[in-house]
C-alpha cells in the first residue's frame, strides 16, 4: 500500500512540471534572444530596429542546426546586432498567433515593431546563404 502511495505521488510530481519557455528551450550558442515576444516588440520600438523572428519547434533538427551553425557563427552574429531577436514556438498559440500564419520551421520572420511582416526565409540557410541574404534585405 505505501509503495503504491509512494508511485501515485512521484507521478503526481512529474505531471504537475511545468513545460519551460522557448527561450528557456532554445537559449545558448551565444545567440542574444529576448525572452518573448512582447519584450522584443518593446525593445524594436524603443531601439529603432527590425525583429528577427525565429519560428521553431521542439524536436526541430533544422532549427538546432540554423542556431548552432548560421546564427553563431561570427560573421553572422555581427551583423545580426542591428536587429531584436526572439524566438517563437509554432505549437504555442500566444507566439503563434503573433506572427504571419506558417506550417513549416525554421522560418525567419522580418518584422516591425508594430508587428508587420517586411519578409521571410522558410527552412535551413548556411551561413554564407544567409549573409548574403541581410545584405541584400539591409541593402533595401
Amino acid at each position: 500500500m505505501k509503495v503504491i502511495l509512494l508511485i501515485l505521488l512521484l507521478l503526481n510530481f512529474t505531471a504537475c512540471e511545468t513545460k519551460k519557455t522557448t527561450y528557456e528551450r532554445n537559449a545558448g550558442h551565444g545567440i542574444p534572444w529576448e525572452k518573448n515576444l512582447d519584450a522584443a516588440f518593446t525593445k524594436a520600438k524603443e531601439e529603432k530596429k527590425t525583429l528577427l523572428v525565429m519560428a521553431v519547434s521542439d524536436n526541430c533538427q533544422w532549427c538546432d542546426k540554423m542556431k548552432a551553425r548560421t546564427l553563431s557563427d561570427p560573421k553572422v552574429a555581427k551583423k545580426l546586432e542591428k536587429y531584436v531577436l526572439v524566438m517563437a514556438d509554432r505549437e504555442t498559440p500566444s507566439e503563434r498567433d503573433q506572427l504571419h500564419p506558417f506550417t513549416n520551421v525554421p522560418v525567419i520572420f522580418f518584422m516591425t515593431h508594430e508587428k508587420d511582416t517586411i519578409d521571410e526565409l522558410q527552412g535551413y540557410y548556411d551561413p554564407e546563404d544567409f549573409l548574403e541574404y541581410l545584405v541584400d534585405f539591409e541593402a533595401g
